[in-house]
């Protein structure tokens, strides 16, 4: 579909739903002028912004911009066709991290999505849910209403799940829960109909292993070894991102709903404590202006860039705003705090007898990934339904079920001084006391067997990839700049707390495991790297830590929705502590990371959110 760049000069001071023409569009800055007015402006067109904007928008009568930072992308095959996965257009390069320390002062990237649909146009296109346990972590922490028995209705309400084909179901073990799951709604969810003959020695080697499978990951159970589902619209097999099932899917019927791309929100304007509209800059031109909110400005631009468009408005810890000149309007220590991600590890193979094919061949031979193309484009069932470089299965496991050595574990987790562990070690009192409810209540999920602490997914190819999902540690988000065009300082903490490095070692050990049963045995596999043949522990310890990578782009949590006074940022409906007509709507309201792949989540969270949004403007 062409998105059509309109001139609105001749609006009114208010944009009325019946004088904005006939369709969503995306408009310019050059249509706007310092006295329009929407009822809601939202800082970001990511996941969470286009579901909240599309939601407001039902309402005829209500007007909504989004203000995305990056472009539409233009359907490129790397976008659309997930074997030909490549997001790096649309990413925000460069963005790097701090130095780690405990990771010897290297530096890494921060992958984020710089494009109208945000995580959803450049993530791996897996969409699961986390255990029961982390959402109703979130409503012990303070998030009270966002419990999985809350969420499980908006997880429904998102989704339209694809039930795969029956003959293809029975022949690769696959089953589900439709109880759990939506049939109506916008995001389309599928199960690739093509896999590679190597999968089933994976599940087979994990079974041997006494790993047992999941009916559905997306059940509130999220362990055991199951099949990936992603976000891919069956019909076309092609990406069904944010911008087309929350934009695309509604441009024919409503004219209330703008998109402004190519553009910085600069700060948040505010009279008094009250937020009555954004700053923006437009990135070709650098011209400044600003528009107005009747009702209610939220911000929707991810972990890394939401609080410091919050700090930059004089939203924040008032001694680094006063640092830089800014005004604080609310001294809210926690904005920024609490980052949080997932550590990933590669480790790599050489198989002497691996099948053919398998999740390296579209890469290395041509021969094999011209058929599957030509498969792909006849709607055939074609290696090019999965993502790039990955395969079908995934195993997440409690740490009991990763290793018999839990106690040692848990107990240095409870020896470290939580004070010590937060960036200069004499952090705000109240960001202290959250991180200690959370710290208690992940020590208690280490002991379980419902919570997933981390994953192992082999491509059938060289590489496993492997996530630890239970950080203790924590990050950090803050400006240095006055501009909105200047990167924050993004420390990911990663290793602050070194019991993270003893869940990573045990789920290396386990795949180690899994690698010498004998269904896995037999294709040969030969470890390149990061350990290749070290039996000494604490060897392999240095080089998984050299090996890692702190960040799978799952970043969150730097605006917790807490209690104020345990360094929360939002309260229950979103709303920004000691302000009005100001709220945040993305990943970074979590008080922790959620074990799964955080694009479930944020769509439901998203879906909550419009509701309470409506619901206290009367339009529900």
């Amino acid at each position: 579909m062409q998105f059509l760049l309109v001139s609105l000069g001749a609006l009114a001071a208010t944009v009325g739903a019946h004088a904005l023409g006939r369709f969503a569009r995306a408009i310019n800055s050059t249509a706007l002028s310092n006295d329009t007015t929407y009822d809601f402006i939202i800082a970001g067109g990511g996941i969470a912004g286009l579901t909240v904007a599309d939601r407001l928008a039902e309402d005829p009568d209500v007007s909504v911009l989004v203000i995305e930072y990056g472009p539409f992308d233009q359907r490129e095959d790397g976008v659309m066709i997930p074997g030909a996965y490549f997001p790096v257009p649309y990413l925000w390069l460069p963005l790097s991290s701090t130095p780690q320390k405990a990771l010897g002062g290297a530096v890494y990237g921060v992958p984020c999505g710089r494009v109208v649909g945000g995580g959803s146009v450049v993530n791996a296109l897996f969409f699961h849910r986390s255990g029961a346990e982390d959402y109703n972590a979130w409503d012990q922490l303070g998030a009270t209403g966002w419990s999985w028995n809350n969420l499980l209705a908006y997880f429904r309400k998102s989704e339209t799940f694809n039930r795969p084909d029956a003959a293809y179901t029975a022949s690769h073990n696959i089953t589900w829960d439709d109880s759990v799951h939506g049939f109506k709604g916008p995001v389309q969810a599928s199960l690739a109909p093509y896999d590679y003959p190597g999968s089933a020695n994976f599940y087979n080697g994990a079974r041997s292993l006494g790993m047992r499978p999941s009916k559905d990951p997306n059940n509130g159970d999220g362990t055991g070894i199951f099949r990936l589902v992603r976000t891919v619209d069956p019909k076309t097999q092609t990406r069904n991102s944010a911008r087309i099932n929350h934009y695309d899917r509604v441009t024919e019927s409503r004219p209330n709903y703008h998109i402004l791309p190519n553009t910085a929100v600069k700060r948040i304007i505010f009279e008094g404590t009250t937020a009555v509209g954004v700053e923006y800059i437009n990135r070709t031109t650098s011209v400044k202006s600003m528009v107005r909110a009747k009702k209610e400005v939220i911000v929707s631009a991810g972990s890394v860039h939401s609080p410091q468009i919050l700090q930059l408005s004089g939203i924040g810890p008032a001694p680094l705003l006063k640092s830089l000149g800014i005004k604080p309007v609310v001294d809210l220590p926690g904005v920024g705090q609490n980052l949080q991600d997932h550590l990933v590890l590669a480790v790599n193979y050489n198989y002497t007898n691996n099948l053919f094919p398998n999740g390296g061949s579209l890469q290395s031979n041509t021969t094999y990934a011209t058929e599957q193309r030509a498969l792909y484009d006849t709607q055939q069932p074609s290696a090019y339904d999965l993502t790039a470089t990955t395969g079908n299965l995934m195993i997440a496991l409690p740490l009991r079920n990763y290793t018999s050595k839990t106690s040692p574990i848990i107990s240095l987790a409870q020896s470290q001084d939580p004070a010590s562990l937060l960036g200069t070690g004499n952090p705000d009192p109240t960001v202290l006391s959250g991180y200690k409810k959370q710290r208690k209540l992940i020590i208690s999920h280490l002991n379980t067997e419902a919570a997933a602490i981390g994953s192992i997914s082999w491509n059938t190819g060289p590489a496993t990839s492997i996530y630890m999902t239970r950080p203790l540690s924590r990050g950090s988000v803050t400006i240095n700049s006055t501009s909105i065009l200047s990167d924050p300082l993004i420390d990911f903490g990663a290793l602050s707390d070194p019991t993270d490095l003893e869940l990573l070692l045990a789920i290396y050990l386990k795949n180690r495991e899994l690698m010498a049963t004998k269904d896995m045995a037999v294709l040969g596999p030969i470890e390149t790297s990061p350990a290749p043949g070290i039996e000494d522990i604490e060897v392999i310890r240095e080089n998984l830590k050299s090996a890692l990578t702190p960040s799978n782009a799952h970043m969150c949590c730097t605006n917790a929705m807490m209690r104020r006074e345990d360094g929360g940022v939002v309260d229950k409906e979103g709303r920004v502590y000691g302000t009005r007509g100001l709220s945040v709507v993305d990943a970074s309201v979590w008080p922790i990371v959620v074990s799964s792949g955080p694009m479930p989540s944020v769509y439901a969270g998203a879906e909550k959110a419009a509701d309470l949004i409506k619901r206290r403007y009367g339009l529900l």
